[in-house]
This record gives structure tokens, sequence and C-alpha cells, in this order.
């Protein structure tokens, strides 16, 4: 099995473990490898005692694409980073700092294409939490220009999903056990079709859609009710909460 190959296969899984799969992508980060690597080695510098290959890796896409990415982006940046850096060392490449790989939107990118740019940058002073600050910096841009949606986090705090999140990043977000809601939930006393959540003018509300186990606000039943971050909201005896998007940490 080649590099790409096994890169493939471990970004397969990253994403089938991902709570934010129900968001399909027409980009498949195969593809993204592909560019990856291309750029790669389309840079090489040789020198007397090595050939030098970028380390520092530009991903553009449509903003309306990297949507789909935004809940699995920092652990599938990092995923390319270690995967660049192996295919580096296989192939007898120097990298002069360590592999880094930023994902942003790009309105001038078309739909469905990915453009790559590398370089060769010693950033010593840019540890990696600054980095991925600055991911969820650009994160918190695309989700906020592209949807008009000042976005939430929304945490699982029980089930086989407990301390997963995810981001709150459309106008309007259905929930339920059904495939063709925008969050499933994979939960026997969650209905096929469960809530909705809505922004508008005042913030977000939650609104129960008659679910058989009902939907809870602070422990309380609800039938329409205003949320923010902080709130605790139960689907049946499934728990969540709201949490509010922090470039700094996450």
């Amino acid at each position: 099995m080649n590099i790409l190959d096994r890169f493939e296969q471990s970004v397969e899984r990253l994403f089938e473990g991902s709570i934010g799969r129900v968001f399909r992508s027409p980009i498949q980060p195969a593809e993204i490898g592909r560019k990856l690597e291309r750029a790669m080695t389309a840079s090489q510098v040789v020198s007397v005692d090595a050939t030098l290959v970028p380390n520092d890796y530009r991903v553009a896409m449509h903003p309306d694409d990297l949507l789909q990415f935004v809940d699995y982006i920092a652990a599938l940046c990092r995923h390319m980073e270690t995967w660049l850096t192996e295919l580096a060392g296989e192939r007898g490449f120097t990298m002069i700092d360590r592999a880094r790989v930023q994902i942003v939107g790009n309105g001038g990118v078309p739909r469905r294409a990915i453009k790559v740019t590398a370089t060769i940058a010693d950033r010593p002073g840019v540890n990696r939490d600054e980095q991925e600050a600055l991911q969820r910096t650009e994160v918190y841009r695309v989700i906020r220009d592209t949807t008009g949606v000042p976005p939430l986090r929304l945490r699982f705090l029980s089930g086989h999903q407990s301390g997963e999140e995810l981001f709150i990043r459309k106008p309007v977000t259905t929930v339920g056990r059904a495939l063709d809601n925008d969050i499933v939930l994979e939960a026997g006393d969650v209905s096929r079709h469960h809530a909705r959540l809505e922004h508008g003018e005042n913030g977000f509300r939650l609104t129960d859609l008659g679910s058989t186990n009902g939907t809870k606000v602070n422990g309380k039943a609800i039938r329409v009710n205003p949320v923010a971050a902080g709130d605790e909201i139960s689907f049946g005896t499934l728990r969540l909460q709201l949490l509010a998007f922090d470039v700094g940490t996450r």
C-alpha cells in the first residue's frame, strides 16, 4: 500500500468517526492530499546537501465547500501535516521547519475546486496552539460571512459521542434520528425529526417538532424556547450543551 492510499484510509476513518459526517462534502480529502503532494514535488529546491521542499501549505476552497469541513478541520489539518512529513521522509526530502497546513475560504476559488500554495518558511515563533487559533479564527469568519450566523459549538454531554463537538453554522438546523437531518443523533429515544434550531434577529430559538420523548432546555420541557451559549439541551435523554465559539481555545 503506497503512502497516498494510507492517507486516504486514515482520513476515511476520521470522517466515519466524526459527528459532523452528516454535512456531506463534494470535496474529498484524498483530492486535497493529491494536490498537496503535487505542490510538494513541484517546489523542490536542490542544494548541495539536501533537497528542500515546502513545509507551509495553504489550502483554499470556496467558503461554501469549507463549511462542510468545519467540524473536523483541526483534525484534518493534523492528519495532512503528519502525512506530508511522512511523505517527505519517504522520498528523502528535507523540510526546514515542521509541516503546517491551513485551510481557508476564498470566494475566488470555484465550487468543488481546491487551490494549494506551498512555501518554504521558517517560523519558529508559530507553535501549534497559535496555528490552531488562526484556523479557528478563519472558520469563524467563513461561517459568519457566508451564513450570517454567529457560530456556536454544540458539545455532547452523554451518549457514545460524549465530549465531541460540532459547530452550529446554519440559520436553520434540524435535529433527529433520520439521515435527512442536519444533525443526526443515533439514539433510540430521539425521534426521526426531533427538533429545529433557528437563528433570527433575537438570537437562537429551539423548537420541539412533536417528538415522542420531548426536548428540554436546562431541565425544563419546552415547545419553543430561546437558547444561548451555556444552555443545556436534552433530546430525549441525550444531553448536549451550547457553548460560545472561542477562537482562543477549543
